[in-house]
């Protein structure tokens, strides 16, 4: 008897697997994978995909953006005169990165994948909060500061401090988790061994703080009456957009 549930128990695995392949053949659930590597507004990014039916497919992937870096005056704020022997800039340089590094899980949607490659992709991109990174130094504040003043630099309508060794670093940062959606040409399992996908799309980041890696930041307007100009404008940006082609090769 043990035997017999044995062999039966065999018989429906067997059973249940033939189902599945045949199903996976049938509506081409993940009988394919693919890799691509792409260029755009985030960077560079290699993904994996695989097929959910004809109508749909997963995406999963990582994007880096290259260390791009601006190198520009900003103005400094002191509280008090100078010290004797102490000279304090009147500005110094800051250099601003778009560096990070953000992974995206994505699905593409294929209203009529027999007639188009047209499709609606959906998802979200997660980590790489820091969209902007700047840093600076001036030695000449370093001395202030060892005189027991404090000093920062003016980024728009906000004070970033400087630290007791005359270095400033902070910049603005958004939503570590940012829902995605956009539509392209192309398909990301290609019928051949080889395919091109453009894509155009946002992801909404929410509005971008400004952040410091050292004290806290400081409010210009609530002791200046200046127009926000700088605080206007970061409210209105809380998409960040993606356009980006990628060729996309069938691995099997």
């Amino acid at each position: 008897m043990k035997r017999l549930f044995i062999l039966f128990g065999a018989l429906v695995s067997m059973f249940a697997t033939c189902n599945l392949v045949s199903a996976q053949k049938e509506l081409g659930i993940f009988n394919s994978l693919s890799v691509g590597v792409g260029v755009g507004l985030t960077g560079v990014d290699v993904e994996v995909a695989t097929p959910i039916t004809p109508f749909l497919a997963l995406r999963g992937g990582l994007s880096v953006m290259p260390n791009f870096s601006l190198t520009t005056g900003v103005d400094v704020d002191v509280d008090v005169n100078a010290p004797a022997g102490v000279s304090v800039p009147s500005e110094i340089d800051l250099t601003g990165s778009l560096k990070r590094t953000s992974g995206q899980i994505l699905l593409n949607v294929y209203p009529v994948p027999h007639l188009s490659s047209f499709f609606i992709g959906v998802g979200a991109y997660f980590g790489g909060s820091k969209l902007v990174k700047i840093d600076g130094h001036s030695d000449e504040l370093k001395d202030l500061i060892a005189q027991g003043e404090d000093a920062g630099i003016v980024i728009g309508d906000y004070v970033l401090p400087v630290d007791q060794n005359g270095n400033v670093s902070g910049g603005l940062k958004v939503s570590g988790f940012r829902p995605y959606v956009g539509l392209g040409f192309g398909r990301a399992i290609p019928k051949k061994r080889l395919g091109v996908m453009f894509e155009l799309g946002v992801q909404f980041h929410g509005r971008p703080e400004v952040y410091t890696n050292f004290g806290n930041v400081d409010d210009l307007l609530s002791e200046l009456d200046e127009d926000d100009t700088f605080t206007k404008i970061i409210d209105k940006v809380t998409v960040y957009p993606v356009m980006k082609i990628r060729l996309c090769g069938k691995i099997f």
